[in-house]
C-alpha cells in the first residue's frame, strides 16, 4: 500500500510539474537542439528483414521559432526474416536531414511536422554496405519539462523510391536546448 501511495504522489508531482512548465518552453530562434532517443523500425515486407530498435542522436538547429533543420544518426543490427533461410545478422545505419516546422506551442507541447530526404545502408556481409536514400515525412511533439529540456516523440514514413520501400520509424528521446545565437 504504501509503495502505491509513494508511487501515485511521484506521479502527481510529475504530471503537475509538466503542467505548470511556463508558456516560455519551447523551441526558440538561434538555439541548438541536442536530442538523444530510441526508436523501433518497422521495415517494409520488401526488405525480408525482421523489425528492429534503433537508438540515435539527432542535432538541429532553430533558424526562427517555427523553422528548423535537424540530422538524425542511427545505428542498428537486425536479422532476416526466418522465410529466407539466411542467419547472417544484418548491419545497418540511419542518417537523415529533415526541415522542421513548428506549430504555436500550446502550455507545455509544441507539435511539429517534419521532412526531409536520407539515407538507410544496410551491410549484411560487414564489409559491403548497401545504401539506399529515401525521403520521409513525419509528425511529433515536443513536451517541454523545462525551458530548455523536452521530451520527443515522432513518427516517421521513410520511403525508398528504387524499389517502393515504406519504412515506418516510431520514436522518443529527451532534447536539450542551448542557446547560442
Amino acid at each position: 500500500m504504501q509503495i502505491l501511495r509513494s508511487s501515485f504522489i511521484s506521479l502527481s508531482l510529475l504530471f503537475f510539474s509538466i503542467m505548470n512548465a511556463s508558456a516560455y518552453a519551447e523551441n526558440r530562434a538561434g538555439a541548438l537542439a541536442f536530442t538523444l532517443g530510441g526508436g523501433y523500425d518497422y521495415f517494409s515486407s520488401k526488405r525480408e528483414m525482421q523489425n528492429t530498435g534503433i537508438p540515435f542522436v539527432a542535432l538541429g538547429y532553430s533558424f526562427t521559432k517555427t523553422w528548423g533543420i535537424e540530422g538524425l544518426l542511427g545505428s542498428f543490427r537486425t536479422n532476416f526474416n526466418n522465410s529466407v533461410h539466411d542467419t547472417r545478422n544484418i548491419d545497418g545505419n540511419m542518417f537523415a536531414i529533415d526541415v522542421i516546422y513548428r506549430f504555436l506551442p500550446y502550455r507545455f507541447m509544441e507539435p511539429h511536422l517534419l521532412a526531409g530526404v536520407g539515407v538507410m545502408g544496410f551491410d549484411p556481409n560487414r564489409n559491403d554496405a548497401h545504401n539506399q536514400g529515401n525521403v520521409n515525412v513525419g509528425i511529433g511533439t515536443d513536451l517541454f519539462i523545462d525551458q530548455s529540456i523536452a521530451f520527443l516523440v515522432e513518427a516517421r514514413d521513410f520511403y525508398t523510391i528504387v524499389g517502393g520501400k515504406n519504412d515506418v520509424f516510431v520514436d522518443a528521446g529527451i532534447k536539450f536546448l542551448l542557446d547560442i545565437c
